[in-house]
């Protein structure tokens, strides 16, 4: 938090705005965040956002997003014309169309369907400008695919991939840079005006320190960076201090974490295994509380785990009915696909006999008591289809919490526990 509120991305939009950053494309990601947190981000930004395909649900009516400023509403373009000049004055328009993927879909955004608002977008360009591309939040055989539907335009830049690719269909190449601003496309157009002709230079770029800062926008980062370790150091003494070295990457990506086990998600339901205090038969945790969607290679640094767990919170040892235990591993197979699905450890699926859960080898007997550990979150019931799984469930027994302010119990925040199960280990 800062200044009372949860930061929510404004760190990203003050720094973007300092970069001069014209021009957007709506990721997935922005809609983690409650639509009145995504509005806010509207309105602070400096830059145009393309909607493309995407409409905010207004009390149920779909209307383009907007950004309000000095109580006036500014819609924002399903498309972008970019103006230019050369050093002798020759102006081209270049038109940008979009498209974003309707993954982790919230209910306050209408998606239709990409290709086609994408294709009526390129071609309401074309009549437009002297040159069409794509800037789009796409997986990567779906840009392809988009790049055969928009053959004439040269270049589509491409997100939501999290490693740099380059492919070509037709002439039209779709590159992508790596996540987390590890590195950055940069392409040149060379346009001629007479001919219509478009010759494309497309190249990769690292981003290391060995690249000079901007004044204006380090002393921003600077500024969030300062922010950041002060919120971190209230948990951990040295957010840079380096406490695993990987042997493969740790894998948090979405569409892995989400679908079936991945060893950071086993690092984390250990984790909290080692931290209960009541010898807990196994763990149990939301996927849905990593959000790195990234992997983790090489030195990890507490900082790290801050990015896999940003929201912390307390891990809770829980006495239970096996009935309800296997009522909630039921709710998490379900929710496979999203954040709702069940990350565990000590625990086993088999699908013989019609599906038997296992706990050290033995199946969950419905009569049996069994301690857990789990996360004050998932026993709220907020959770997709977990709306049962809450204190007041006669089969919950017991529940023992760590007590406030004691930092010695690892259970008072599951990036303590994650990170002193990882330094055991480096």
């Amino acid at each position: 938090k800062f200044e009372g509120q949860r930061i929510q991305g404004r760190q990203m939009v003050e720094v973007m705005n300092a970069s001069g950053v014209e021009v957007v494309a709506f990721g997935n990601h922005e809609f983690d965040l409650k639509a009145k947190d995504l509005l806010a981000r509207l309105d602070e930004s400096d830059f145009t956002w393309i909607c493309a395909n995407l409409r905010y649900l207004e009390n149920g009516r779909p209307v383009p997003f907007f950004k309000e400023k000095g109580g006036v509403r500014y819609k924002q373009p399903d498309y972008y014309i970019w103006e230019a000049k050369d050093a002798d004055g020759t102006s081209v328009k270049v038109g940008i169309f979009g498209a974003t993927v309707p993954a982790n879909p919230v209910d306050y955004v209408q998606y239709d369907d990409p290709y086609r608002k994408a294709q009526e977008d390129y071609q309401a360009l074309l009549a437009q400008t002297d040159v069409v591309v794509g800037l789009t939040h796409l997986e990567m055989i779906q840009d392809l695919k988009l790049a055969a539907l928009t053959p004439k335009a040269p270049l589509i830049m491409g997100g939501h991939d999290h490693d740099h690719q380059i492919d070509t269909v037709g002439r039209t190449v779709v590159a992508k840079a790596d996540a987390n601003v590890k590195s950055a496309y940069i392409h040149r157009l060379k346009i001629d005006k007479r001919s219509g002709e478009v010759e494309l230079n497309s190249e990769w770029l690292p981003i290391t320190d060995e690249i000079e800062a901007a004044p204006s926008v380090e002393a921003i980062v600077d500024k969030w960076k300062t922010i950041q370790d002060n919120a971190i150091t209230q948990v951990v003494e040295d957010p840079y201090e380096v406490v695993y070295v990987t042997q493969q990457p740790l894998d948090g990506r979405e569409a892995t974490i989400r679908d079936h086990p991945t060893n950071l998600g086993t690092i984390i339901t250990e984790s909290a295994l080692q931290a209960s205090r009541n010898a807990a038969a196994a763990s149990v945790i939301n996927s849905g509380s990593v959000r790195i969607d990234d992997q983790l290679a090489g030195k990890v640094l507490a900082i790290d785990v801050f990015r896999c767990l940003p929201f912390g919170g307390e891990l809770v040892d829980v006495r239970l009915k096996g009935s309800l235990l296997r009522e909630v591993l039921d709710a998490g197979r379900a929710n496979r696909g999203t954040g709702g699905y069940l990350m565990y450890s000590n625990i086993e699926y088999t699908s013989a006999d019609k599906g038997t859960w296992l706990i050290e080898g033995e199946p969950v007997q419905g009569d049996r008591e069994y301690w857990i550990v789990t996360s004050d979150f998932l026993l709220t019931g907020l959770e997709t289809r977990l709306d049962f799984f809450t204190p007041d469930n006669p089969g919950i027994l017991e529940i023992d919490r760590p007590a406030k302010g004691d930092a010695g119990d690892l259970r008072s925040d599951i990036r303590r526990a994650v990170i002193d199960y990882l330094k055991k280990r480096r």
